[in-house]
């Protein structure tokens, strides 16, 4: 394979002014002919003769020239086309080599600086499943508002180890509404992203039949070939063959010259990115981190194919597929980043699945949980509401219950005392409270000292008035936040692991939530897992 320096040396040669004349001379049309004196006047202004001398001190102006070459070509191939459909210039001989010569050396400038797999084999398969088989999607997932409140920028922080969505969505939420554009790096985002606007038709194209948002194969595009459309979308490999990096041999069938969108639909299709319903932020961002790969995880590290030229990423990335180097910074704009942009400048809606509830700092969560058993109260409300037909629906559904009264379900929470904007549930939710309070009274039962709910259902209004979750689950009366009183009271971590046993004996299905003071249950369908100490 030619080396950068050597495809440049070469591209010096066919740029000459003489071989520019000479491919006047070979032209077969008039269109050929202004689209050559067209090309040759751009190269002259923008002195790319002298930007090729010295590869590696004029590369990122070559590169700069290269794209708008490309650029200019492709505008005169639809000029071309409008005007004469029969021919199309770029196909023309006069043009062809230098095309394909442009468009070697962008991929050869993108390998020595692009992002590599993470991993140097199809090791991974066991990841290649359909996301959505393990973790339904979310049937109304909430838009991100435009105005995304950042609340300070996060710089450089570690990551979970985990590869599981249900474990890392709200992590890469969290990431995505703190992070801020570097400095010297916003200009590029800008460029990035515009330039995937304009491109925007193309990859409609290739993800609109696949269900699949076109900001989601421009990302991926941009990471595996810098916008190259000469290149497998797989890794950036030359169509000219079969991929022979990870993934390798794709398409399995392929007989140049096959176009771009061709090998584009392959390369989603085998990631199992097709006929996917939920394009969450979340879901778009472990999506992306999948196809290049998990290893910055195993080191705790932000992957920069999310996240670099954002403050969340410093250094450290993968050189050559599965081969890491700490000290190595990536020169890339990351998807997430991107995506930022998109968002920012309302080029996207993003819609938002979320997994925690965001309790923190909840006036509910400050209940006296303590003063309930010592005072032998009936529940953290200190009352038994009167006649109420959920009684007896509770007694004849749950004739098992141990260690709970149906009344304990009904407290409207602290802040209600003062603004009253709390209600019992409705009827039509009430059959969602039933494994909730099955997998409560069995978690009473194994620690063996009293369980205090301190929030079970809240109405739209009060769950707004308390800064809960714009999904929360207690609007569905599927949650329950409760605190333990006596031996090992004080150590959320504790009672958590012992639902999360619980859980996994198969007893429900729903998140686990630690804070300081309480924990979250809930019997969402999912599995969900946060950490707010």
């Amino acid at each position: 394979m030619d080396s950068s320096e050597e495809v440049l040396a070469q591209l010096n040669d066919e740029l000459s002014l003489a071989n520019l004349f000479d491919l006047l001379d070979k032209a077969q049309t008039i269109e050929e002919v202004n689209a050559i004196r067209t090309f040759g006047n751009e190269l002259l202004e923008r002195r790319l003769l002298e930007s090729v001398e010295g590869f590696r001190a004029g590369t990122r102006r070559f590169l700069n020239v290269t794209e708008k070459m490309l650029e200019a070509m492709a505008d005169l191939d639809r000029t071309f086309v409008a005007i004469s459909p029969v021919r199309n210039p770029i196909q023309a001989p006069a043009l062809s080599s230098i095309i394909g010569r442009l468009g070697e050396a962008l991929r050869l400038f993108h390998d020595d600086e692009g992002m590599r797999k993470t991993h140097n084999s199809d090791q991974e398969v066991e990841d290649l499943n359909n996301d959505e088989d393990m973790i339904a999607p979310v049937l109304d997932p909430v838009k991100i508002p435009d105005d995304i409140v950042n609340t300070g920028i996060l710089t450089g922080p570690k990551t979970s180890t985990s590869r599981k969505y249900e474990e890392i969505a709200d992590e890469y939420i969290r990431f995505f509404v703190s992070s801020g554009f570097k400095n010297d790096r916003e200009a590029l985002v800008k460029k990035y992203a515009l330039k995937a606007v304009a491109e925007k038709a193309r990859y409609e194209a290739v993800g609109t039949p696949l269900g699949i948002p076109w900001w989601f194969v421009a990302a991926i595009h941009l990471l595996e070939s810098s916008y190259n459309f000469s290149t497998h979308l797989h890794n950036g490999d030359p169509l000219s063959n079969r991929t022979f990096r990870v993934p390798s041999g794709r398409p399995a069938a392929w007989l140049p010259p096959n176009s771009w969108e061709e090998s584009a639909r392959d390369a989603l299709t085998h990631q199992k990115l097709a006929g996917l319903s939920d394009w969450s932020l979340p879901r778009a961002l472990w999506r992306w981190e999948r196809y290049n790969g998990w290893g910055y995880r195993k080191k705790r590290l932000p992957s920069p194919y999310l996240w670099s030229f954002s403050s969340i990423y410093t250094k450290g990335k993968y050189v050559g597929d599965g081969v890491f180097n700490k000290s190595a910074v990536s020169k890339q704009c990351g998807c997430a980043t991107f995506l930022k942009f998109l968002h920012d400048h309302g080029h996207v809606d993003l819609k938002l699945d979320v997994v925690s509830e965001n309790e923190q700092g909840q006036p509910d969560s400050d209940a006296n949980a303590d003063a309930v058993v010592d005072d032998n109260k009936p529940n953290i409300d200190g009352v038994v509401p009167p006649a109420h037909a959920f009684q007896a629906f509770f007694e004849e559904r749950l004739p098992g219950i141990r260690h709970f009264k149906w009344h304990e379900f009904l407290i409207k929470g602290g802040s209600h005392g003062t603004n009253g904007l709390n209600t019992d549930p409705p009827r039509e939710l009430w059959e969602n409270v039933l494994p909730l309070a099955r997998a409560l009274d069995e978690f009473r039962e194994q620690v063996g000292v009293p369980v205090v709910l301190t929030s079970v259902y809240r109405s739209p209004k009060y769950n707004a008035s308390i800064g809960g979750a714009t999904r929360s689950q207690h609007m569905a009366f599927t949650a329950a936040d409760f605190k333990v009183v006596g031996v090992g009271a004080g150590v959320t971590g504790d009672w958590a692991s012992r639902m999360k046993t619980l859980r996994s004996s198969g007893l429900f299905e729903g998140g686990v939530g630690i804070y300081r003071s309480f924990v979250h249950i809930d019997v969402r369908g999912t599995r969900a897992n946060w950490d707010q100490r």
